[in-house]
């Protein structure tokens, strides 16, 4: 296997890999794929959003809007799960697999942790464009990893795989809990305006039930899924920081890296997406607690590392 053979690079290596322009260039490709998907999701969401605010509303002072606010909700819905979604999973993957590329590029990973739908050179010119250097500074893309360069190598990329698995659970929780809520409460809110207006059965059924139970359910269906991923980050996350607290006494075999950097690329993959505008609100904080941590296990591992 080729894996056996991994010899991580030193640290300070990995940190000056990172702002390299060809990494750079793969980093930048991945928020574009990232944001493309995103705006697919952000179609689907808003055109249910509306249809399952403005049903209720509408037939709340138009009893006869019940039935084309209902077929509306059910054509969208339809849309929405064939069309939209897979859009939205396409560049998803594909942001996920650039993201490998920069990953196994940075971390001098051999080709098997690269995982399919592999992404040509080609498609990443065609996403990030020929002013790619301006916007490095514009996403933050310098130092996208808090490397410890006075570690070995193993330990800062063991440390960085970390930093990313801890960073992406909180988001995703935020997330999941933050839409949840919204949908539950407009769902109440809806349920109150069928019962001020006195909706029919009928009415009830088509201008409520089938214009909001749809994104509710979708709601719930990411909070679970969401939850469950966020328990294998939690595991992943825990692991590695077991085995750079162990380090010491037991080095991390290579082919660790290489299985943990797999299981990164699986969850990055299937999560579901948070917005740009919720990313953007929680990113400064979120990445002062990443580069704590990452400050604290690397400060701890080096004099673990000088007491033996």
């Amino acid at each position: 296997m080729a894996h056996t053979t991994y010899a991580p690079p030193a640290a300070a290596d990995i940190a000056k890999a990172q702002n390299a322009d060809p990494n750079l260039r793969l980093l930048l490709a991945q928020r574009r794929f990232y944001s493309r998907a995103k705006r697919w999701a952000g179609v689907r969401g808003i055109g249910t959003g509306i249809i399952a605010v403005a049903a209720p509303l509408l037939a709340a002072f138009v009893a006869s809007a019940a039935v084309p606010a209902a077929t509306t909700a059910a054509i969208w819905y339809v849309l929405s799960r064939v069309l939209f979604r897979h859009l939205e999973r396409r560049d998803a993957t594909r942001g996920a697999s650039v993201q490998e590329q920069f990953d196994t590029a940075i971390f001098g990973m051999p080709p098997i942790a690269v995982r399919e739908p592999r992404v040509l050179p080609e498609d990443v010119t065609r996403i990030v464009g020929t002013r790619r250097r301006p916007a490095y500074a514009v996403e933050r893309l310098r130092n996208w990893y808090p490397i410890q360069e006075g570690v070995p190598g193993r330990i800062a990329i063991a440390i960085a795989q970390r930093a990313n698995v801890s960073y992406t659970r909180r988001l995703l929780e935020r997330h999941a809990t933050l839409w949840l809520w919204v949908l539950v409460g407009w769902s109440l809110v809806a349920v109150i305006i069928s019962l001020l207006a006195r909706f029919s059965l009928a009415t009830f059924l088509l201008a409520v039930a089938i214009p909001v139970l749809p994104p509710l359910v979708d709601a719930w269906d990411e909070y679970v899924s969401v939850r469950a991923a966020s328990r294998e980050r939690e595991a992943l996350a825990n692991e590695i920081h077991d085995a750079i607290a162990a380090d010491a006494a037991a080095p991390i075999p290579p082919e660790h890296l290489v299985a943990w950097q797999s299981q990164l690329f699986a969850l990055r993959r299937d999560a579901p997406l948070v917005p740009d505008w919720l990313y953007g609100l929680l990113r400064r904080g979120n990445e002062a607690e990443m580069s704590e941590a990452a400050e604290t296990i690397g400060r701890t591992a080096q004099q673990e590392e000088g007491n033996q």
